[in-house]
């Protein structure tokens, strides 16, 4: 326990008799949350227009559980080391990352009879945002991907998709056209002229794996700074042959499965899908194998609804 996590470089064992349940680690590791970006919502067109020129992040809130013994010091000189002013350095050699934060609350304490433990809430007002990152080849332990990131499989970041075809095919809430009700009339008057969509949500369930700590930095950091760029993004799904403009909104359900050997970490990318339509059934020409035939110049798939008539 000695070692394992650093307050202000005082390390939290022998300083102040704590230290970090199992998974206690998981509250660290979400993306910051993306601002909401302004958008236009035209009434008679599918989805949204966001406005993607300067994307910012929002400040994080991250919750950390700490173990006591009774026997042991109190809880107090933890508590009390941070609540002076400013922010706190945490250091955790195994993951070789520190972060700054500075305490919000103390939601939730439980007695364990011989030990305790208390959750603190913290806030990290500035996330870092990582700089320029090269596209890491972190694919050695995940299989090729169905799905690309601007043009990237995203096995190149060490992730692998486990769940998402359900939330792609998903169609899209419609939008509401102008109606009016009459009192002496039943039902109301809706203008059913057209059918247009609003823009969706899209949770894909991911598992970054990586065969060491740096490596597992270098996908994240470089995954990180590929959804935050400015502009749109767009996800190609290999399996419908589609290419959806999309941004970043958050993730969530961080979870650090294994620290020894493999980095195993799973977590959830939500997406928003700025224009989505499921469209009639497209036809393209494959081979006897089942393999898709592309153009000449290897860019574009041969679609055979233009010779259906």
């Amino acid at each position: 326990m000695r070692g394992e996590l650093y307050i202000d470089n005082r390390d939290a064992y022998t300083d102040f008799g704590v230290w970090i349940t199992e998974g206690g680690y998981d509250g660290l590791l979400p993306f910051p949350e993306l601002v909401e970006p302004d958008r236009n919502d035209w009434p008679d067109e599918d989805g949204i227009e966001p406005d993607l020129e300067k994307p910012t992040l929002k400040p994080r809130e991250l919750n950390i559980t700490f173990v006591r013994s009774v026997d042991g010091r109190s809880a107090g000189a933890l508590v009390e080391h941070l609540s002076k002013s400013g922010y706190h350095l945490f250091r955790i050699p195994s993951l070789g990352r520190e972060w700054s934060l500075r305490l919000i609350q103390s939601p939730a304490y439980e007695d364990w009879d011989t030990l305790e433990a208390f959750t603190l809430r913290f806030a990290e007002d500035q996330p870092v945002r990582p700089s320029f990152m090269a596209i890491p080849e972190g694919r050695a332990y995940v299989p090729p991907s169905e799905y690309e990131l601007d043009g990237v499989p995203l096995d190149r970041y060490g992730v692998m998709v486990t769940e998402g075809r359900d939330e792609i095919m998903r169609s899209p809430t419609v939008k509401t056209n102008l109606s009016r009700t009459v009192l002496d009339v039943d039902g109301r008057i809706y203008d059913a002229g057209k059918v247009v969509y609003n823009s969706k949500e899209v949770t894909l369930k991911c598992c970054l794996i990586a065969g060491s700590m740096t490596t597992f930095w270098s996908c994240y950091d470089a995954l990180l700074d590929a959804l935050i760029q400015p502009g749109e993004r767009s996800l190609y799904v290999d399996y419908n042959v589609e290419e959806y403009p999309c941004y970043y909104k958050r993730t969530s359900g961080w979870k650090l499965e294994s620290l020894r050997g493999r980095m195993v970490v799973t977590f959830n990318l939500t997406l928003e899908f700025t224009v989505f339509r499921m469209d009639g059934i497209d036809y393209l020409l494959a081979t006897e194998a089942g393999e898709l035939v592309v153009t000449e110049d290897g860019e574009y798939y041969i679609d055979l609804n233009i010779y259906a008539d």
